[in-house]
């Protein structure tokens, strides 16, 4: 993993204790908050977001795709927005890493 990862791991394990014990599903509702929080700071408005959500494929894509499909799209918003978003990740990461020690 890389060392973004890791933090990002060790800060989630802070907060939820073990995370080898939860499942993809588990982890599927605190991603959909996360995602659901940028889509409104990007100016997403509900009706929009719940015809996507009805929407959406029975049939989901594998993980590592579905993943690559949200780097791209974070990656895009932070370029429109003018973020570096592994700054800002690393920001985050060291302010509450460093906090909690």
């Amino acid at each position: 993993m890389s060392e973004i990862q890791n933090k990002a791991v060790a800060l989630a394990a802070q907060y939820e204790g073990d995370l080898a014990a939860q499942s993809s599903p588990q982890r599927s509702a605190l991603f959909l908050k996360s995602a659901l929080d940028l889509y409104y700071a990007l100016g997403g408005d509900e009706e929009t977001g719940l015809a996507l959500a009805s929407a959406h494929p029975v049939t989901p894509l594998r993980v590592d795709a579905a993943i690559a499909n949200v780097l791209v799209e974070v990656a895009v918003a932070s370029h429109i927005n003018d973020i570096d978003m592994i700054q800002a990740t690393y920001n985050r990461l060291d302010a509450e890493l460093e906090r909690s020690a």
